[in-house]
């Protein structure tokens, strides 16, 4: 069980009452404090009354569907952080409510560990920083440890390619202007040992690093973070990926 070190309160919406009474008496066993809705309207008016850390809301319901809820509740809000389910396949509201904000959006029925987890915000992300340029390492690797990211820095394709064998990192940000390797080809290697990181290229404005930068794209790296680095869009895009992650809805920024 993944106990709540600080009760947190939670908004259970509904409009199935077996769903919301099951759905609350694991949360309060998890030590959370939970209050319930059967409609959207309900729930906007609850969250115009009390501050909670997390609603999680049904898509499909009467009076108003809990995605115009959640817009509604974000624009007073934004710091709440919700989470969307439904039984039906609704791609292009995922996309729609990750866009905007939303922190997951699951399918019904519920795998509740993964419910609890997201709630309690306990998801760990482990990133690698591939940059032998020093300044672009740290200013990447220290704001992230700041946002509490697990984060590794190397230097060297050598090291990257060496420890990613031996440690699974979620993301992977690598810098195509290497000493020793084309990042293209990096990533190409990292890749084959790694299906799954997700890698976001670091690239200077010259036409020939953005032009392997984009090779990279091309190839299914996620995005490109040009030179020097704003820290507001990559955690903008940090935080799109673990919203996408969390819903298993990966889907690339335009380039």
């Amino acid at each position: 069980m993944h106990k709540s070190k600080n009760v947190r309160k939670v908004l259970v919406v509904d409009d199935e009452p077996n769903m919301r009474k099951t759905l609350s008496a694991i949360l309060r066993d998890e030590g959370y404090d939970v209050q319930t809705a059967d409609d959207g309207e309900r729930a906007v008016e609850l969250c115009q009354q009390h501050l909670f850390d997390v609603v999680l809301m049904d898509v499909r319901m009467p009076k108003l569907d809990g995605v115009e809820a959640f817009r509604r509740i974000h624009r007073h809000q934004e710091g709440v952080r919700v989470i969307l389910m439904s039984a039906y396949r609704e791609e292009h509201l995922k996309q729609e409510a990750l866009d905007d904000g939303a922190i997951a959006f699951i399918d019904k029925p519920l795998d509740v560990e993964r419910v609890i987890r997201l709630i309690a915000d306990t998801a760990e992300t482990a990133i690698l920083v591939i940059a032998d340029d020093q300044h672009t390492a740290k200013t990447i690797s220290e704001s992230l440890r700041q946002q509490r990211y697990h984060v590794t820095t190397v230097s060297t394709p050598h090291d990257a390619l060496e420890i990613v064998e031996q440690i699974k990192f979620d993301i992977v940000f690598i810098d195509v202007q290497l000493a020793s390797m084309n990042g293209l080809d990096l990533y190409l290697a990292i890749k084959k040992v790694t299906p799954s990181a997700i890698a976001i290229m670091l690239s200077g404005m010259e036409e020939e690093f953005l032009r392997v930068a984009r090779a990279a794209v091309r190839q299914t790296a996620y995005a490109i973070i040009n030179k020097p680095i704003d820290l507001d869009h990559l955690f903008d895009l940090l935080n799109r990926i673990q919203r996408q992650r969390a819903s298993d809805a990966l889907h690339k920024p335009q380039v």
